[in-house]
């Protein structure tokens, strides 16, 4: 880094967050409400096809039992990776919906697809590895040989029959069933599907999911100390796709389903922020301004992540996974019904992410991930498109859609860094996950052995160590971590310094209808003393928004709105965003979704002596419309 960037990056906050409240039961994420309806259960359908691609089309029985239809010669096995959700109505939202591999039927009322016949294989409970023998190392650091054997790995992959549960297209189909709707918690909720995304189950479902697919490829070329490398997109030198993806010419890890133009340049870890003409910045172009300022902010987005966004369980993982319903939820659908002539709004419900899902994760996938059909024409099969679980193509594929991730190599070594930024957390950084046994416990099921396939049920306390799973990430690399001393500058004064804030312009009436480029200022909103043992967070909840477009808004606090659009994760004013990757909705319609900001750090940057309100700026980003109805509120949690 230069002088510009250094002075750029003093340390400006404790290191370690603090103490983890997510561990408690008194504070909940969902309502305590009492119900005594019965137990649910979840559903979901089977289902196997072929797209252009030749890749499977695959929702599975068990939370993803089997192969079906064209994958028939998978029948005998239980599942590529397989859950299921256990919800007591009477606890549920106080702790947190169950999720394990015991409670799932196969069928989906949105699909006309048959079950594959139950399998009597049964799936072994998981053993921790003995040993550390894998060394995960930086993409762009890798060794020649090392690039040779990763390439000859994914080849024999993907030369694997599709109906093997550990080819390149099953391990592809289990991201696209998990997280494009193909699972329901109870087959009367049509709308109501389970993703791995929204919660508390986003980092360890993914640290599974992964490790099981390094393991597969490390038995492809018979070496057990082979290690998924990982996209090093948090230090400057590895800010750009790693040129062992970029390779066209017989390269296994090359996918044709990225944005071009943005191969070879400098990311934008808070993508979608800028300017529809802000031009693309080369990686290896000139370190100018531009570049040092982009870097400066990448770095700051990584410090809001791990550091300032990041101060808990709750706040770094996400909210518990309740499947009963926001306790607004019947208020937002007669409003909806009401506004709708009598009809109830297509929607669903997410649940909060944290910043490790929300942040840079979000960002790359829609970076990498190709904008749209070929220009002038409509999205179709001919032209690349994905078919959602909604019926419809998808253009924005393949990293830049849920239902086609996994189709992109590069996929796994992205998510290889956010677990690894896990990691960091949870060791270098202090931080300490969830103690609810609903976490600890859940569980899923996947495939090991690629010789002799077979189940293997991981809970989430068996992955919380990756020792235990026998793999580490490269020392060398996390010696130097720059965004650990980002300094956040603030956008206006603030303080004594600060002048009178403005009234906001207009009497706000809820929904609020977020549109890009038109800030909406909620102005005085009430900001509660702080509790011992408690963080104040600012939850924004019933956002209402189309799930098949790209969808964000930012939040600042105490910013003039006519300078608000100039906010970012580089400015202490900045309280974090909503985002979320696209992905389809079965049966059409808009989902529900919530945030939840843990904001001390910010308040004690902005308020000044004596203020006991704040005004809460919400920055539209995208150009799909979303609605908010419900005001946000601070509170103690």
């Amino acid at each position: 880094m230069n002088g510009a960037m250094a002075n750029a990056c003093a340390r400006s906050s404790p290191l370690v967050p603090a103490a983890a409240p997510a561990a408690s039961t008194k504070s909940p994420a969902c309502p305590s409400k009492k119900t005594t309806s019965p137990r649910r259960t979840v559903w979901c359908r089977a289902a196997g096809r072929r797209d252009d691609d030749g890749l499977l089309w695959l929702p599975r029985r068990d939370m993803l039992t089997s192969l079906g239809g064209v994958a028939a010669g998978l029948v005998g096995y239980p599942g590529l990776a397989s859950g299921a959700l256990e919800a007591n109505p009477v606890e549920s939202c106080r702790r947190g919906d169950k999720v394990n591999d015991k409670l799932v039927e196969c069928t989906d009322p949105n699909r006309e697809y048959p079950c594959p016949p139950p399998s009597p294989v049964r799936a072994v409970d998981f053993k921790p590895e003995g040993a550390v023998r894998r060394v995960r190392q930086p993409a762009h650091l890798l060794s020649r040989e090392y690039q040779e054997k990763y390439k000859e790995a994914i080849a024999k992959m993907k030369a694997l029959p599709a109906s093997h549960p550990l080819s390149f297209a099953a391990q592809a189909a289990i991201h696209q069933a998990y997280c494009d709707g193909h699972y329901r918690y109870d087959p009367t909720e049509k709308n109501r599907p389970f993703d791995v995304h929204f919660s508390w189950i986003f980092a360890p479902w993914h640290r599974m999911y992964i490790y099981f697919y390094e393991q597969a490829l490390g038995q492809l070329i018979g070496d057990d100390t082979f290690a998924l490398p990982y996209w090093n997109w948090d230090a400057p030198a590895g800010m750009v796709i790693p040129p062992l993806f970029r390779d066209s010419f017989a390269n296994p890890l090359y996918d044709r389903n990225r944005e071009q133009p943005r191969l070879d340049k400098l990311v934008d870890l808070d993508f979608l922020n800028a300017p529809d003409d802000a031009p693309l910045i080369p990686f290896n172009g000139p370190k100018d301004d531009k570049y040092e300022q982009l870097v400066t902010k990448n770095l700051c987005t990584i410090y809001q992540q791990q550091i300032r966004g990041g101060r808990g369980a709750r706040a770094f993982l996400g909210e518990k996974l309740c499947s009963d319903t926001d306790f607004r939820l019947k208020e937002i659908n007669e409003r909806s019904k009401r506004r709708q002539g009598g009809q109830r709004a297509k929607r669903d419900k997410t649940k909060s992410q944290g910043s490790l899902e929300r942040m840079a994760h979000t960002a790359l996938h829609v970076w990498v991930g190709r904008s749209g059909p070929p220009e002038g024409k409509t999205c179709t099969a001919d032209t690349g498109g994905v078919l959602g679980h909604d019926g419809a193509f998808n253009c924005n594929n393949d990293m830049g859609f849920l239902g086609s991730s996994g189709r992109d190599p590069l996929f796994y070594s992205h998510h290889a860094n956010v677990d690894r930024l896990w990691h960091i957390w949870s060791t270098k950084l202090g931080g300490e996950g969830f103690k609810d046994p609903e976490w600890l416990d859940a569980s899923f099921v996947f495939y090991d052995d690629v010789a002799n396939p077979r189940p293997v049920r991981i809970k989430f306390r068996d992955v919380l160590d990756t020792r235990n799973l026998g793999y580490t990430y490269d020392a060398e690399s996390e010696k130097d971590l720059p965004w650990l001393t980002c300094k956040l500058n603030p956008l206006v004064p603030h303080g004594k310094d600060s002048p009178p804030r403005p009234s906001p312009r207009k009497m706000l009436v809820y929904p609020l209808s977020l549109a890009k480029g038109e800030v909406v200022e909620v102005a005085a909103v009430a900001v509660p003393p702080r509790q011992p043992g408690q963080q104040r967070v600012l939850v924004i909840q019933g956002i209402e928004y189309d799930p098949k477009a790209e969808n964000k808004f930012d939040v600042a606090i105490n910013v003039p709105g006519d300078q608000a659009l100039q906010v970012g994760p580089e400015n202490s004013e900045y309280a974090g965003s909503f985002a979320v990757v696209p992905s389809s909705k079965a049966g059409g319609g808009t989902l529900e979704g919530r945030i939840t900001l843990f904001i001390d750090d910010v308040l004690d940057d902005v308020m000044g002596d004596g203020d006991t309100t704040v005004d809460v700026v919400l920055v539209p980003r995208t150009d799909e419309e979303i609605k908010v109805f419900l005001p946000p509120t601070i509170q103690n949690q």
